[in-house]
């Protein structure tokens, strides 16, 4: 059940025909984006062959990024974009870059749309999906400048650990995707998460460590707002890119 109690009043303003084109790209015809259960059991398992892209030249994901190279535009990734404040502030500032926005939750999709369009942002896209799975058979090789993982689920009962996005097999899809020199950035204000964060990228082929990203106050997210005003500490780290590629398979 989605977290946010709002879901139908965010998606009917998201359709409001008042408003700029949505910046939602759609999908609904995409066997891996929007799976059947079947196609998800396999997805999961890594079965193969796995299908086609039904429509290659009309993906909407495909066109983002064809569309970036075209213009010679970096894209940012924004991995697990919650309400979007970050991504949206991003795009803002940085009207030279193209930022894509993964994210879950239909409401907080919804929602981000309409503040972006609301705003005027054109250079986002924003992603309703299954962030592994975009990392793993949908971004092509190579297409990102940075990607930023800001504050996500800690998971903190141990039960709950394997599905932190932090794994080395979950690195080795960002490797895949990072352009040369591409950066990520991470941010968490749980400090054993963190730990486990820094162990795992510093296991992790094809990245060394680097300075993070200067973010402005516009770009801090939600999340890390309401922990600043708590009086919490955040944790920052960054790894860069490097030319070797990493060990075994994904």
């Amino acid at each position: 059940m989605p977290r946010d109690r709002n879901i139908a009043r965010a998606l009917e303003r998201q359709r409001d025909p008042s408003l700029p084109p949505s910046l939602e790209l759609s999908c609904g015809s995409c066997p891996i984006l929007n799976p059947a259960v079947p196609m998800r059991i396999r997805l999961e398992k890594h079965e193969s062959p796995l299908p086609a892209c039904p429509e290659p030249e009309d993906c909407p994901l495909r066109r983002f990024f064809a569309e970036a190279a075209a213009r010679g535009a970096p894209v940012d990734l924004d991995i697990g974009a919650g309400y979007g404040s970050f991504s949206r502030a991003r795009a803002a500032l940085h009207p030279e870059r193209r930022v894509l926005a993964i994210e879950q939750e239909a409401a907080r999709v919804a929602r981000s749309d309409v503040a972006a369009r609301i705003a005027g942002i054109r250079n986002l896209a924003l992603l309703r999906a299954e962030m592994r799975w975009v990392l793993e058979y949908c971004i092509p090789q190579s297409s990102v400048a940075a990607a930023f993982v800001l504050f996500p689920d800690p998971w903190p009962k141990d039960r709950h650990a394997r599905n932190r996005f932090f794994r080395l097999s979950n690195a080795a899809l960002l490797h895949k995707v990072l352009a040369p020199g591409g950066v990520v950035n991470a941010a968490t204000d749980d400090e054993p998460y963190f730990g486990q964060i820094l162990e795992t990228m510093a296991n992790a082929p094809g990245f060394e460590p680097t300075a993070p990203e200067s973010r402005s106050d516009a770009e801090k997210t939600d999340f890390e707002r309401k922990f600043i005003s708590q009086g919490k500490r955040v944790f920052e780290a960054a790894w860069r890119k490097t030319r070797r590629a990493p060990a075994g398979a994904v």
